[in-house]
């Protein structure tokens, strides 16, 4: 666990990390350029990019179909009448004790909000929570993840991001001292190798690969995890208007002439259909689990997955997730309660 504040050395390597994940950086670059000159959630077409961003580092909040309630919208913009003048916009290294708890009582909040409807209602969650306060304050906020805030504080709650949020505010400023820069740690980023982001983000980067990464456990044995081409079978076929297809031997899933899943020829993994503008976060949060299309492909909206790290009900949101990008919103609209 590390207990010390890393040094420039330590972050840079962290970096180098990172800037080896292809497109790292895209979804957040647009998301800033998209939202200029600031990310606001009274705009409703800003909580939709919001969404779309969070959605392509991870966070897997489903998108509302046509007519279908929308809690994540609702819930963000009534979060934001509440909370967001009050939310403090100090430099992570400057911030005080007093702004440090007004954060953590937003997070708190938004971590709350419901982004599915009942009855099988979710929250955001501590993780999407921390993502979008640093969307909203990237100078501000350095997020985090469950594995993070479970090594470091045993717990997700407010009291435990205070406590990460000090956690950073020390870090930067140690890094701060030892490089000479200036006070709100605006150079520090360029100094490590990652300059598309702010200081909260490479130290929140530096967990991701001393944690995260490295904590991950090892993969259990393929008969223990894992899933099967008759698991993918079972659950595609089960789909509205999915055949199975056999082209230049290696299986396929169709709708019409539409590919929404291809098998690889030894069945241990699976292409599947996927917004291309989420890809790069996708695979920076999950590298072991998903990778990129061949070459040919890169200009479609595909993906790639190692069937031996995900579980069925992985397997299902992605099928399904596949499968509704190649029908009309009208057969999606009469499946989707069935599949709830």
């Amino acid at each position: 666990m590390p207990h010390d504040a890393p040094d420039l050395a330590a972050l840079r390597r962290a970096a180098a990390v990172f800037n080896g994940f292809r497109n790292v950086d895209a979804t957040w670059l647009r998301l800033v350029a998209d939202t200029t000159p600031a990310l606001d959630p009274a705009d409703p077409g800003h909580r939709t990019l919001l969404l779309r961003w969070l959605n392509s580092w991870g966070c897997r909040i489903r998108y509302p179909r046509d007519g279908e309630p929308a809690p994540f919208d609702t819930g963000l913009a009534a979060w934001w009448r509440a909370a967001g003048a009050a939310l403090p916009s100090a430099s992570l290294p400057r911030l005080t004790d007093d702004e440090v708890e007004t954060i953590a009582a937003a997070y708190t909040e938004l971590a709350a909000v419901p982004v599915s409807a009942a009855p099988a209602q979710r929250a955001l969650g501590p993780t999407a929570a921390a993502k979008a306060l640093y969307a909203l304050r990237p100078l501000t906020v350095m997020p985090w993840d469950a594995a993070i805030a479970q090594r470091l504080y045993r717990g997700r709650d407010g009291a435990a991001f205070a406590g990460h949020l000090r956690l950073g505010r020390a870090w930067a400023q140690a890094v701060i001292a030892e490089t000479g820069t200036d006070p709100d740690g605006h150079a520090v980023p360029a100094l490590a190798g990652r300059p598309a982001v702010s200081l909260a983000k490479v130290l929140d980067e530096y967990l991701y690969v001393t944690i995260t990464l490295a904590e991950r456990p090892p993969p259990r044995r393929k008969r223990e995890l894992g899933v099967t081409a008759d698991d993918v079978r079972e659950i595609a076929l089960s789909l509205p208007r999915a055949y199975e297809a056999l082209v230049r031997d290696q299986v396929k899933f169709r709708v019409g002439r539409l590919v929404f899943l291809a098998l690889s020829r030894d069945e241990t993994t699976m292409g599947f259909g996927y917004p291309r503008e989420e890809r790069a976060g996708l695979i920076a949060a999950e590298p072991d689990k998903y990778f990129w299309p061949i070459p040919s492909d890169m200009r479609y909206q595909w993906m790639r997955v190692r069937l031996g790290r995900i579980d069925r009900d992985e397997l299902h949101e992605i099928i399904v997730g596949a499968w509704k990008l190649t029908v009309p919103k009208k057969l999606w609209a009469d499946y989707w309660p069935v599949m709830r």
